[in-house]
């Protein structure tokens, strides 16, 4: 299988990351998983997208973008994602990965009311699908902003919470979107939350307090592995 990650964030010239970039977290993650799996990272923002059929899937990582901003390189994912879709190519779109998918076939995403969601927070898996099975209080990290307050046409809602309602949806096998991250690791969380404390406000220390307790990461990345080879 032939994935191609379609990444939405870049080093800045000069910054010194200092945990991987996540087109690596995944491979790393999903590799125990998807072993014969032959990896290829394209910059959404910098690179020219590939043609639809040479990749047999594709990921979508997070970003710091929001889609409703007005950027040339966004016109162009949102239109190859169109493709895929019609051609029912597999997509996995993870945070605003997640967010690109819905906006781009026709549901809405906007800057939440409640404010951030940050940290280590739980979700309730709604519906039995073939790659996840049902489950109530699953935590998994989340830092976005902005959500999606209403899915495309056809979509199935199998993700969800509280906060934010549609945390995940599938369009046919073919598209899977997920709001939290399954490429976080505590310290990663962590440290955006202290880079954007001012920005995320009071709800921030508990997001850090919540980095210390319990997550269930690994079985979201088995969703995605399952999905993947459906």
């Amino acid at each position: 299988m032939k994935i191609c990650i379609l990444h939405i964030g870049h080093t800045e010239p000069g910054e010194k990351p200092k945990h991987l970039p996540s087109p690596q977290r995944f491979i790393n993650a999903l590799t125990p998983h998807l072993p014969q799996a032959e990896w290829t990272v394209i910059s959404a923002v910098k690179d020219s997208l590939p043609a639809p059929e040479t990749y047999d899937g594709y990921i979508i990582t997070g970003g710091k973008y929001s889609v409703f901003e007005d950027y040339d390189w966004q016109d162009r994912l949102f239109d190859f994602l169109r493709t895929l879709h019609a051609r029912q190519i597999k997509l996995i779109g993870i945070c605003y990965g997640h967010q690109a998918i819905a906006h781009a076939l026709g549901g809405e995403v906007v800057r939440s009311p409640k404010g951030w969601g940050v940290g280590i927070m739980p979700v309730n898996v709604l519906a039995q699908t073939g790659f996840a099975t049902l489950a109530s209080d699953v935590r998994l990290h989340a830092m976005h902003q902005d959500q999606v307050s209403q899915a495309p046409e056809g979509a199935e809602i199998f993700l969800g919470s509280d906060f934010c309602p549609i945390s995940g949806f599938t369009l046919g096998d073919h598209f899977l979107a997920i709001q939290q991250h399954p490429d976080f690791n505590p310290d990663i969380n962590r440290d955006l939350i202290k880079k954007r404390i001012d920005r995320i406000g009071e709800r921030a220390q508990t997001a850090l307090a919540s980095c210390a307790g319990q997550d269930d990461t690994e079985e979201s990345v088995r969703w995605m592995a399952n999905f993947l080879t459906l």
